[in-house]
């Protein structure tokens, strides 16, 4: 084994080494040094901002506000190192409302480009030139209240880091994104973006939702977007969202802002989809832009020198709230059949298949082929009499409708209210399904035959850590040996489907809610009547019946149960008038 010996001794770096080496770790591109020009003139409580960018930030990004203004002192002050206006003890660290605090920034930029400083406080301004981070002059000059930083050939004094760099398209498409990114959690503040001296974006004061129509005028308009708040003991849940018919392919506009910053925290956009996943089918995403409020104390921002990271002391309770929030935003939006019609437009309408002299009405109908639960009863072709009294109608009656028959072995059609339903047998009895499990989940029942399995240690894990939230789904399991499970007991509704269950608890991760939904979606999808299985008249109507009274006539993965098309729209269709 050959050893080498280092000759190299142990030295202290010189400062503008050291300068560049910690600007890397704040200003990597163009669109960083952006980030935190605005984050200075924010703090600084402008009313007007006004950024300019020629060549993608590389040859010059202009940044002027109409803020507080720095006076001769504090310009000197603000380019050295963890110089800053923003804390004053270790203690404030878990205390910020603004958003630059390291004093790390303006150093940084210093040391990589050619800044100019020009700022002032009632009307004694002064100017400071800075290049590479040596002190090329200040001097007094005339001007405004407010600050002017230009940053100028960033990174010439480093030719391997700028040679790294995108082209100036593409740097510029950071730019103009880090801009948005300041823009839409501060509507109250007027935003100007000039990009090789065209006006891009005029962002006049203005509330969330008009703010987010500003700067994405082609995909919104204000009736599209609604704005949605909560105030908890320790935060405050408030977004602009979209309803369920305003989905998108990615999720682009899931955007999370934490006390006006912009993070990329999974999990808080997992609880956005998490709300919206009965209202959305699979693949499709939500527009939402949440704005979380969050006592300082609760999160800490002080974990990497550009703040791209955040932790949380209560991430859990926040997941859980914004769900929640969501889920309570959305329920305006559930598919529902029309609202029953009044006692005496009933009974007119009934009048057509129930007469009312002799008292003749449908018998009870058996429940839909395959369904596990007991459906209540509904009405089939076979006649009965009663006595011929007057009969009452309740305002809680289902509307009545006219079953149609079956077209392609999957859909359903029922006249109804003068409108045509399209019914999904699939989709409707997988909502039933999954509304009858759920609504079970309490009341496990013993299996005659405990179901024992085996499981690899990664599966093992899994349902240690979850054994708890199963016992709360009704799923009651305990282990007998090293590698073996046994499946004790089931809700009453999952009877029969041990296997399945088996499966799911090897490979599923969640909290309760989002195990909930999947495991009952999962069950649901496979017990209910397939494409392509044809009913009989009883058992459609049956299934149409209880369609008609969900509450959220959509699947339990968010897709609608049936297509609706009125009178007047096929008369506009066949050109009749």
């Amino acid at each position: 084994m050959t050893t080498y010996k280092s000759t190299r001794r142990i030295h202290l770096l010189r400062g503008s080494v050291a300068r560049k080496i910690a600007a890397g770790e704040v200003i990597d591109r163009p669109f960083s040094v952006l980030r935190e020009l605005l984050d200075n003139s924010i703090d600084a409580g402008a009313s007007n901002i006004d950024v300019y960018i020629t060549g993608g930030g590389i040859d010059s990004i202009r940044v002027v506000d109409d803020g507080s203004g720095m006076d001769r002192e504090d310009i000197k002050l603000c380019v050295k190192s963890h110089a800053t206006s923003k804390i004053n003890h270790e203690d404030d660290l878990y205390a910020l409302t603004t958003l630059g605090f390291r004093g790390e920034a303006l150093c940084s930029i210093a040391a990589v480009s050619r800044l100019e400083i020009t700022s002032g406080v009632s009307g004694e301004n002064h100017r400071l030139l800075i290049h590479g981070g040596k002190e090329i002059a200040l001097t007094p000059i005339q001007g405004k209240q407010g600050t002017i930083l230009q940053v100028g050939d960033l990174f010439y004094n480093l030719p391997g880091r700028r040679k790294f760099l995108k082209k100036a398209s593409a740097e510029t498409s950071m730019c103009r994104n880090t801009f948005i990114e300041k823009a839409l959690p501060f509507p109250e503040i007027t935003f100007r973006l000039f990009i090789d001296g065209s006006l891009k974006y005029f962002l006049p004061p203005s509330d969330p939702t008009e703010r987010i129509v500003q700067i994405f005028p082609r995909m919104f308009t204000p009736p599209l977007l609604h704005e949605h708040k909560r105030v908890f003991d320790s935060f405050t849940v408030r977004f602009v969202a979209g309803s369920p018919s305003l989905s998108r392919r990615d999720r682009r506009y899931i955007q999370v802002f934490v006390n006006k910053r912009r993070i990329q925290e999974f999990s808080l956009m997992q609880a956005v989809e998490y709300g919206y996943s009965e209202y959305l089918p699979g693949g499709s995403f939500p527009v939402c832009f949440l704005f979380l409020e969050i006592a300082p104390e609760l999160v800490d921002f002080n974990i990497h020198p550009a703040k791209r990271e955040v932790k949380f002391r209560n991430l859990a309770e926040i997941h859980r709230r914004i769900v929640e929030t969501v889920k309570e935003f959305l329920s305006p939006f559930s598919l529902k059949a029309d609202k029953p019609r009044t006692p005496g437009a009933l009974r007119k309408e009934f009048s057509n298949f129930l007469d009312f002299s002799t008292g003749v009405v449908k018998e009870k109908a058996p429940p839909v082929p395959g369904y596990r639960g007991t459906l209540p009863p509904f009405s089939n072709s076979r006649e009965n009499k009663i006595d011929p009294v007057p009969l009452a109608i309740s305002e809680k009656a289902v509307t009545a409708f006219r079953y149609l028959g079956q077209v392609f072995n999957l859909f359903l059609l029922a006249e109804r209210e003068g409108k045509l339903f399209m019914v999904d047998q699939h989709a409707a009895h997988e909502r039933i399904l999954f509304n009858e499990i759920r609504e079970g989940r309490k009341s496990p029942q013993q299996l005659l035959v405990p179901r024992e399995f085996e499981v690899e240690d990664s599966e093992d894990r899994l349902i240690r850590e979850q054994q708890e939230i199963y016992r709360d789904l009704g799923i009651i399991l305990t282990k007998t040996e090293q590698e073996t499970w046994v499946l004790k007991a089931l809700p009453a509704a999952c009877l029969s489907m041990e296997g399945l269950i088996i499966d799911f608890l090897k490979t599923q991760r969640g909290s309760f809610k989002e195990l909930e939904q999947e495991l009952y979606a999962t069950l649901s999808c496979k017990g209910a009547i397939k494409d392509g299985e044809v009913l009989d008249e009883i058992s459609a109507t049956n299934l149409l019946e209880q369609t008609f009274a969900l509450e959220n006539a959509r699947c339990p993965h968010g897709r609608p149960v049936w297509f609706v098309i009125s009178r007047e729209e096929l008369f506009q269709l066949v050109g009749r008038t």
